[in-house]
């Protein structure tokens, strides 16, 4: 127990520099508490470390690394990790492309909560790419992920709903949750 809340302090310590509300921005400094949490296995500081190598945060850039660090967080489960892996293999991003490996991360993020997974298994199965096509799934994936606030999820809700009020229901809490349309980015 006093390991795991050992390598907690060390994250949190790391996200205060990174965020530099609590203490002044240091993402150097970040970057060795997020390391040293890591090696104690901390899910959320691997993902972070994977971020810092992945953007240049605090360390220099190093693909390799990055990908390391996503893939030690994503196998204890941490859902943003999950969902960086999805959608790498989605689009091949330093591992090889397949849509039904993505789907398998977006489906496991997604049953934890994650709204952009949500949002994207929705994507997939709207489409069948790496699942079969089914407009039920598509549906309540979606819903999931409009319930959480996400507006890209709402919007492509009201493409689907058939009912005139549902549809525009759906576009309006996207409009005001400030929907653009763009893409999300990804590590």
């Amino acid at each position: 127990m006093e390991k795991q809340l050992d390598s907690e302090a060390l994250y949190k310590m790391g996200m205060s520099l990174v965020s530099g509300n609590e203490v002044s921005k240091d993402l150097a400094k970040s970057v060795i508490l997020f390391r040293q949490a890591a090696d104690l296995g901390h899910p959320a500081a691997q993902y972070e470390l994977g971020v810092a190598y992945c953007s240049g945060r605090g360390i220099e850039r190093n693909k390799e690394n990055a990908l390391q660090w996503f893939i030690n967080s994503a196998e204890q489960g941490y859902p943003k990790a999950l969902h960086n892996m999805g959608v790498r293999h989605s689009i091949g991003k330093g591992v090889p492309q397949d849509e039904v490996v993505a789907a398998r991360f977006f489906l496991e993020a997604a049953e934890k909560g994650h709204a952009l997974s949500q949002f994207k298994l929705a994507i997939m199965f709207k489409l069948g790419y790496g699942v079969r096509q089914d407009e039920v799934e598509a549906i309540k994936w979606f819903k999931h992920a409009g319930e959480t606030g996400k507006s890209e999820a709402q919007c492509d809700l009201s493409d689907i709903l058939e009912k005139t009020n549902d549809r525009a229901e759906w576009f309006w809490k996207a409009v005001g949750h400030g929907y653009t349309g763009k893409e999300f980015d990804v590590y």
